[in-house]
């Protein structure tokens, strides 16, 4: 796993290091527990001024595209888009309390882990192509079948989120 800071401070580099300390434990404790692989996952720590910055770069480049999303990312500690070699996982330090970096990382492990189910990570490319005003995902009933499995999968993350306590 590859982690970089983007426009970090020096007062997050905490959190930077508790990342770089953690990612692989916490992919291992995930593959184990969900029985799946998670794939090529790059991290960007940054700060709040970023974390839009960087989400949209990675948009952009797995769209071949220059094209700005419609939609700001909403504020949240972390989030996971794709990226062209697998999965970004993208974590605001400024707002993510050092005490919750650990559960942060697994929460979006999950995520990445959840893309490489069947038809999720085309559905995710689907979501993003429509922000971007390239194609215009579904109507109305599979908008809401959509939004049905992503809260099925945040709820699975949220549950997984326990296994933050096992790292080291």
């Amino acid at each position: 796993m590859q982690v970089t800071a983007y426009k970090l401070g020096a007062q997050y580099r905490p959190g930077l290091a508790r990342v770089e300390a953690i990612v692989d434990q916490a992919a291992r404790l995930v593959q184990n527990k969900l029985g799946e692989r998670i794939g090529h996952v790059e991290f960007v720590v940054t700060d709040t001024r970023g974390y839009g910055d960087s989400i949209l770069a990675a948009e952009q480049r797995v769209l071949g595209t220059r094209t700005r999303s419609r939609y700001a990312p909403p504020p949240s500690l972390a989030r996971t888009t794709l990226s062209p070699s697998g999965t970004l996982i993208v974590i605001d330090a400024q707002a993510t309390p050092n005490h919750e970096v650990d559960t942060t990382v697994v929460h979006e492990l999950v995520h990445a882990a959840q893309f490489g189910r069947p038809g999720v990570r085309d559905a995710v490319l689907a979501g993003i192509r429509n922000n971007h005003g390239i194609e215009k995902a579904g109507g109305w009933l599979k908008a809401q079948l959509e939004n049905r499995k992503v809260d099925a999968h945040e709820r699975e993350a949220i549950r997984l989120e326990a296994l933050a306590r096992k790292l080291r």
